[in-house]
């Protein structure tokens, strides 16, 4: 028997620290913490306990009401501040929450399938334990992204060094672990969009067929992709079938869409506008601020608390990107087919955000470009910062890979620490004037620490104790440092093997 590849093993490494420190924010996380969780759960009860897809106005099941009376949660009745500083008698006690509706029913079907047969498969079980289990299928499904990032990787770069160097980095990118953590449908995108692309770069029409097909039946944005893979038409008259087929798969949703409600997506911000409306918008659109906007909610944010860092680290942050995308100008520039696959992924993505973000200034009056929406894009976005700084830094390409996973390690490690935990145990909490204070871990002792892991496992089930994520958390830990020092070493390591 063949021992595993050297290649293999750093893969299966990189792969299993990506699963561990998702599975950590998956048990941690708060009931309902991640964006619109409990619609997107509600949808899934009611599909696995009464057989029916529900309308976006019905009410969400009892057991969901009841929970949102007695978590915090936005758009519930109380928020982490508030909870925090109840009597711990009375935090037991339900207060009033406003009635929630299923709206989550208006995005495509092919997720709540999946994970209404999950649900099933594990009955007798309480919601709290229905929820985590849904939530690491999210995280096992976006884990895909992983395998076949390296594959894109291998495509765009010459070495499989390098391309385990970009995939260390979609690994350590903070917004798949406050994204593909929560039972919602993004964790399914990020992996199809992934295999999508891979399929594209590839020309593997069956895969293609397949995988695009069934992202066009998870998320409404991938008909951004329909831009990049019509580029691909004149090269492969197999592309041309692929994407008649994958039309043939998701077609009858959008088209029972688009005949009740006059928008292809569904979306209730895309619904309402009209074109002429959102052209007038265009020309006085907040360009720069919809822009930070978007960067902040990619970068990292707090969850459905929408908690935010200090603002240099986002600037800092950017400024590394922007130098990256200079030297993908210049790959660009050179023809380099990947490349320009890629970036078409990417730009076409970013200019649906727009569009969506158009239309919210159109609807509500701000514009919500939410970053988090281009997690489907995360492997084509790792690479090709990768890839412009490997080419932008002739005499210090090793320097790459470890600039950009140290720096997204060091922003996930300080935000997740420093604010996001601390702010939903009740340590911290927003000031007068809207502001949060950063936490101070040199105040915490150990009974502090023990309090704080107790207070995650509230809502939870039993099996999530204290020491469980206690144990998660210093698991957490070591892969992130482990991504880091992976990094660290193929950056110093002089062999490179080909491809």
């Amino acid at each position: 028997m063949r021992s595993p590849s050297p290649v293999r093993c750093w893969l299966l490494l990189i792969w299993l620290c990506f699963v561990v420190r998702g599975s950590f924010y998956a048990a941690a996380l708060p009931l309902w913490e991640g964006f619109d969780e409990y619609s997107h759960y509600a949808r899934i009860e009611l599909l696995a306990t009464e057989g029916r897809d529900p309308p976006r106005t019905a009410a969400v099941p009892a057991d969901v009401a009841d929970s949102l009376s007695r978590v915090p949660a936005k758009n519930g009745g109380m928020t982490f501040d508030e909870f925090w500083t109840l009597p711990a008698q009375q935090r037991q006690r339900p207060y009033p929450a406003a009635s929630a509706t299923v709206y989550e029913a208006q995005q495509p079907p092919l997720f709540y399938w999946l994970a209404a047969a999950i649900y099933k498969l594990t009955p007798g079980i309480s919601m709290a334990s229905h929820v985590l289990v849904i939530r690491l299928f999210c995280l096992l499904s976006a884990s895909l992204c992983i395998p076949f990032g390296y594959l894109i990787a291998l495509r765009v770069l010459p070495t499989s060094n390098l391309a385990l160097q970009a995939t260390l980095l979609i690994a350590a990118m903070p917004v798949s672990t406050f994204t593909a953590t929560h039972v919602a449908n993004e964790g399914l995108a990020i992996a199809l969009g992934t295999i999508v692309v891979w399929a594209a770069l590839e020309g593997r029409s069956i895969a293609l067929l397949f995988a695009f097909g069934a992202a066009l039946l998870t998320k409404a944005y991938f008909l951004a992709f329909l831009a990049p893979l019509g580029s691909l038409l004149y090269l492969r008259a197999r592309t041309a079938k692929a994407l008649a087929g994958s039309l043939l798969l998701a077609g009858w949703w959008y088209w029972n869409t688009w005949r009740t409600t006059g928008s292809l997506t569904g979306n209730v911000i895309l619904v309402h506008p009209q074109l002429s409306e959102m052209l007038r918008t265009i020309f006085h659109f907040p360009v720069l601020s919809a822009a930070g906007f978007a960067w902040m909610t990619f970068l990292w944010t707090g969850n459905w608390s929408l908690l935010i860092i200090r603002g240099w680290m986002y600037k800092t942050v950017a400024c590394c990107c922007l130098l990256s995308l200079a030297g993908v100008a210049m790959l660009i520039a050179r023809r380099n087919p990947p490349i320009l696959l890629l970036s078409g992924f990417v730009f076409w993505f970013a200019a649906a955000i727009a569009y969506f973000a158009v239309g919210s200034l159109v609807a509500s009056g701000y514009h919500g470009a939410f970053g988090w929406y281009a997690c489907c894009v995360l492997a084509p976005i790792a690479i090709l910062l990768f890839a412009g700084m490997h080419h932008l830094l002739p005499r210090a390409k090793s320097a790459a890979g470890p600039i950009f996973v140290l720096m997204f390690s060091a922003v996930e490690l300080f935000a997740t620490h420093i604010y996001m935990w601390p702010y939903y145990t009740g340590f911290i909490a927003h000031l007068p004037n809207g502001g949060m204070p950063a936490f101070r871990p040199a105040s915490l002792d150990l009974a502090g620490l023990l309090l704080m892991f107790e207070r995650l496992t509230l809502f939870k089930p039993d099996w999530v104790s204290p020491p469980a994520l206690l144990a998660g958390w210093l698991s957490f830990l070591l892969a992130t440092v482990s991504l880091a020092a992976v990094s660290l070493y193929f950056a110093v390591s002089s062999p490179e093997q080909k491809s």
